[in-house]
């Protein structure tokens, strides 16, 4: 299976750049001891509780990402919600 997507010229040039400061990370991280991996993607994640704050047409929205403290696999999630849309 394919698919292929048609960019704009500045989502391409943004995927690009994007792209290239990924190969920069990646080549950063692997010449790092494990050590201080671990420490600088600690240092590099997000805090929590994602949030923030963006004005959209003088509208003030304001975000808030919450986990779920749930242990269930995806494989038994997937399970749980195909049977439950399955009728036989």
């Amino acid at each position: 299976m394919s698919i292929i997507l048609e960019l704009t010229k500045r989502e391409q040039e943004i995927f690009d750049e994007v792209m290239e400061k990924i190969d920069e990370t990646s080549a950063f991280l692997a010449g790092l001891p494990p050590a201080d991996r671990l420490d600088w993607l600690k240092e590099h994640q997000y805090s929590y509780p994602i949030s923030f704050e963006r004005e959209i047409d003088g509208t003030i929205y304001t975000v808030n990402a919450h986990f779920s403290e749930n242990t269930e696999t995806v494989e038994r999630k997937v399970n749980r919600i195909l049977s439950q849309n399955i009728t036989l």
